[in-house]
């Protein structure tokens, strides 16, 4: 390995998780997909890349010939932990199915090095959208840009002003996630999250480490590989949150989206994907400054497939996703009596993203623009 960047500074950490390793011959191919690179200029080098506000989005490490472009993640210290016997619950991203033929038997063999228990994010999705409701209804007129894609924040974030005020302030249904475990059913355990995404690390990390450890998927299917691991010999364990919750938005429209429509039928949304995202932030920039109309809401990931195909996910294995247990429920009426309950049980600042809420992103009722 030729360079991590990975500083500590006071109580600030600022973080690439990108590696450049030793086989690295400095073609530059890698930085043809680089964000950072398009908008710096071509004396951009990959060095200049990491050590200059690289945004994790993971777009070189699989156009680069000699492969010399790695990543890190949390997984040394959440085995080490685990072995010393630190209790450790695990969130999962929905992905995770996707990429296993069967993971509770993964569950099963995490559960033997000593994770307590298993949580599904997807079910605390539906606290992300109340929370986006609540923020749209009380501002008409201003458009705004989803959060949870950590790449893509983190590239607004650094990288172009002008459109913080317009990311939604809502954490991630991660971190939204682990603070309702942790604030609303008292989980003392600390707590890590099976990952899709490089990125997520440094938003752990920049949203006040609500999680501990950032495991990518990718890394996890390694270790098993390297170590010869029979998942047939584990024993299948489930949720902990089974019974719990809906996951009635994200988890049956898989869309923020679809969700917002069903919720907001009178507002205009919009999803994007892909290396594309970055260039378009710059015509959403220029929009903005020239009054055209743009969607309230842009749901925009950084990953072409969605965190499906995350960069830390490796190859997916074929599957059938299960289908949703809801049936001919009326999710519409479903979606609304959830939110009803949120608005009586929960508070909507502990879901709020200081970091983002500072930029002005609660105006007053604005025209559409």
């Amino acid at each position: 390995m030729l360079y991590d960047n990975e500083k500590t500074g006071g109580s600030q950490v600022i973080t690439t998780n990108l590696l450049l390793l030793s086989g690295c011959r400095e073609c530059h191919i890698c930085l043809q997909q680089c964000p950072l690179h398009k908008a710096k200029g071509a004396g951009t080098t990959m060095k200049m890349a990491l050590t200059q506000g690289c945004i994790n989005c993971g777009l070189c490490l699989g156009i680069c010939p000699q492969k010399a472009i790695g990543y890190q993640d949390d997984m040394e210290l959440f085995l080490q932990d685990l072995a010393r016997g630190r209790q450790i619950s695990l969130l999962v991203a929905p992905a995770v199915q996707r990429h296993f033929s069967d993971y509770r038997q993964v569950f099963g063999f995490l559960q033997s090095l000593g994770v307590r228990k298993f949580y599904n994010v997807v079910l605390r999705a539906d606290i992300t959208l109340w929370a986006y409701v609540r923020i749209l209804e009380s501002n008409y007129g201003k458009p705004f840009i989803s959060s949870p894609c950590a790449a893509v924040t983190d590239y607004i974030m650094n990288h172009m002003p002008a459109l913080r005020p317009h990311l939604m302030p809502v954490y991630s249904p991660l971190v939204c996630s682990a603070v309702f475990l942790k604030k609303y059913r008292q989980l003392d355990d600390d707590l890590a999250f099976l990952s899709p995404c490089i990125g997520k690390r440094g938003e752990l990390r920049q949203s006040g480490n609500k999680v501990r450890y950032s495991v990518t998927i990718g890394k996890l299917k390694q270790y098993m590989v390297e170590r010869g691991i029979d998942l047939s010999r584990y024993e299948a364990v489930d949720f902990a949150d089974s019974n719990e919750g809906q996951g009635v938005t994200l988890g049956v429209s898989g869309s923020v989206c679809a969700s917002l429509r069903e919720q907001l039928p009178d507002r205009l949304f919009r999803k994007i994907s892909g290396s594309g995202v970055y260039p378009y932030l710059t015509e959403y920039e220029a929009a903005l400054k020239t009054g055209e109309l743009l969607p309230d809401l842009l749901e925009i990931y950084n990953c072409k497939a969605g965190c499906d195909s995350g960069t830390g996910t490796g190859e997916m294995l074929p599957r059938v996703v299960p289908k949703s247990a809801f049936g001919n429920v009326d999710l519409q009426q479903e979606t609304a009596a959830t939110f009803d309950a949120f608005n009586s049980t929960l508070d909507i600042a502990d879901f709020i993203w200081p970091e983002i809420k500072r930029y002005d992103t609660h105006g007053k009722e604005r025209r559409r623009i």
